[in-house]
C-alpha cells in the first residue's frame, strides 16, 4: 500500500465565491459545456451538499469511462470542499483511494484556487512521475477552463 499525489495553486481575477461556486456547485452542469472533448455528461445526486454524489461520464480521450465522486465536507464561508473518488476511475486497479481538497481564497486581484489530492494505490502499484503529472496537468485544464468560462461570460 502506498500513497502518493500532488497539489498546486492558481492565481485567479476571478472572485473567490464566483470561482468556488462554478469549481463545486456547478461543475457538474459546467463540465460537459466548457470541455465537451473530455466530459461526455454529468450529474448529481442530492442536493449539493455533504452526502452528495456527482458521476461524470468521458469521452475516449480519458483512459477509463467514467467516476463518481461524494462530497465529504464543505465549508461554503470559507470556500472549501473535500470529495472522496467512490466508483469508476482507476479505483480497484491503481487505486484504493482518492481524495481532493479544494479551498479557493480571496485575494486583492479576485482569488487563489488551491488544490490537494491524495492518493492511496493498490499494492505493488505506483504512480511514475509521468503519470502523476499528467493527472496534475488534467485537473489544472479543468480549473483553468472553469476560470476561462467565467472570465469569458461574465
Amino acid at each position: 500500500m502506498g500513497g502518493t499525489g500532488y497539489s498546486f495553486e492558481i492565481v485567479s481575477s476571478v472572485p473567490a465565491d464566483k470561482l468556488f461556486k462554478a469549481s463545486v456547485f456547478d461543475m457538474h452542469e459546467l463540465a460537459p459545456k466548457i470541455m465537451p472533448e473530455v466530459v461526455k455528461s454529468a450529474a448529481i445526486q442530492g442536493d449539493g451538499g455533504v452526502g452528495s454524489f456527482k458521476e461524470f461520464h468521458f469521452t475516449e480521450v480519458i483512459p477509463y469511462n467514467y467516476v463518481k465522486e461524494r462530497i465529504d465536507s464543505l465549508d461554503k464561508d470559507n470556500f472549501v470542499c473535500s470529495y472522496s473518488l467512490v466508483e469508476g476511475g482507476q479505483l480497484g486497479t491503481k487505486l484504493k483511494a482518492a481524495s481532493y481538497k479544494v479551498k479557493v481564497e480571496p485575494s486583492a486581484t479576485g482569488s487563489v484556487c488551491k488544490v490537494s489530492v491524495d492518493l492511496e494505490t493498490v499494492d505493488g502499484v505506483e504512480y511514475t512521475a509521468e503519470e502523476l503529472n499528467r493527472e496534475k496537468e488534467g485537473t489544472v485544464g479543468t480549473y483553468k477552463a472553469i476560470e476561462g468560462y467565467l472570465l469569458a461570460n461574465a
